[in-house]
């Protein structure tokens, strides 16, 4: 992809940065922001990863634009074995500038595509 020279890499934290931004900007803009899977009590947007072998989890964007590994746990409820809860935990990641890159990129897109959606209706 790019060099490892201290160049490529400034132009990378710098695009990094710049995205970051953008992505924060964009997901203020989505509001009410979308809900996971359906789950009124969770907003965040999932995220394709760069590729199947990294081992990501649940990659999300959420309503503050800061793309992390969201980890949903199913727990017995408080009625019985029947009724079940769950807890979400955010996780962030230590992702390389590229990898930043492309999360910022697909999160751009889908948040982009989703407020066109709605001004269309």
């Amino acid at each position: 992809m790019f060099d490892e020279s201290r160049e490529s890499r400034e132009v990378l934290e710098q695009t990094a940065a710049q995205m970051r931004e953008a992505v924060a900007k964009l997901a203020v803009q989505l509001r009410p922001f979308p809900a996971f899977m359906g789950m009124t009590s969770l907003q965040a947007i999932e995220l394709e990863p760069p590729d199947s072998k990294g081992g990501w989890g649940c990659v999300v964007v959420l309503p503050d634009g800061e793309i992390c590994e969201l980890e949903l746990e199913v727990i017995p409820g408080p009625v019985g074995p029947t009724d079940v809860d769950q807890v979400d935990r955010y996780r962030p990641l230590e992702l390389s500038a590229g990898d930043y890159i492309h999360f910022a990129a697909a999160a751009l897109r889908v948040m982009g595509r989703k407020l066109e959606r709605r001004k269309a209706n």
